[in-house]
């Protein structure tokens, strides 16, 4: 009676060991890398200048002030910008390339990313 119990017990018992063995199997269970995403900064937008979600656009830096352009036409200013990005538009000689990822049409605020 004893050995038939453990007969019955027992497969039960490795299909369990089996299938947590197939899941540490599987390759992408660590290598999953984290999704980053850009960081966004505030731009006020000036008169009655519309932006589009993934538009592209100029940022250049102007004394201590950071300018958001459309060709030559200036569409909106940062309200309060970092160091961080000061000191990056001045790496790259007062200019880069911005996309807008969100429009708040009531606040009248974008929120451009830098690359």
């Amino acid at each position: 009676m004893g050995i038939d119990f453990i007969r019955k017990a027992a497969p039960s018992f490795r299909k369990g060991l089996d299938r947590r063995r197939i899941e540490l199997a599987t390759p992408t269970l660590f290598t999953q890398e984290p999704t980053s995403v850009p960081r966004a900064y505030a731009a006020q937008l000036r008169g009655d200048k519309s932006l589009a979600i993934g538009e592209k656009l100029g940022v250049r830096l102007d004394g201590q002030n950071v300018l958001t352009t459309r060709g030559l036409d200036l569409v909106a200013v940062f309200k309060s910008p970092t160091a961080e990005l000061k000191s990056a538009l001045s790496a790259s000689f007062g200019e880069a390339c911005g996309t807008v990822q969100a429009v708040h049409s009531a606040a009248r605020i974008a929120e451009i990313t830098v690359c």
